[in-house]
């Protein structure tokens, strides 16, 4: 669960098990915006290959393009909305990874709302191959176990230690 109370909104965000988010709150001052709305990119994409499935969209268009995530805001200024959890995608420069955004426009001013990366692995760009350890550290730091302990601890110690 995360909570967002700022000058412009407060907000509650929480997902729930079947990688949907409920988002519920309200704009503070809403007679003073006379369009508002909220939007999130589309859902991870599960229809490709393992190697393939869940990558981070290549740039904001691909991104937004026909996303079931966009909900127009009443007058009242209440938000209550169920979105499919949103996928990553890359910012223009090809570099920045924009993580799971939830993004609130009012009159065009973007109050954006970043979530928890889902595939903090997946990526479009090679990670820094910062010394020599990036492929021969696993054997030394990976404890012999189940596979899914050695797939648990694999994970995490490519997010910690940078190794392939």
């Amino acid at each position: 669960m995360k909570k967002v109370d700022n000058e412009y909104i407060n907000c509650i965000v929480e997902k729930n098990n079947n990688n949907k988010i409920k988002i519920s709150g309200f704009i503070k001052n809403h007679i003073n915006y006379s369009k508002m709305a909220i939007m999130a990119p589309n859902p991870i994409d599960k229809i490709t290959s393992f190697s393939g499935k869940g990558l981070p969209f290549p740039c904001e268009l691909i991104a937004f393009e026909n996303t079931p995530n966009f909900e127009i805001i009443n007058s009242t200024g209440v938000i209550d909305v169920l979105f499919d959890y949103p996928n990553s995608y890359y910012a223009p420069n090809g570099y920045t990874k924009i993580i799971s955004p939830i993004i609130i426009s009012l009159d065009g001013k973007k109050i954006i709302i970043q979530l928890n990366d889902l595939c903090p692995l997946k990526t479009l760009r090679d990670r820094s191959r910062g010394d020599p350890n990036f492929y021969g550290m696993k054997e030394l730091i990976l404890p012999i176990g189940t596979a899914e302990e050695v797939m648990n601890n694999y994970a995490y110690a490519k997010l910690h230690y940078n190794i392939a």
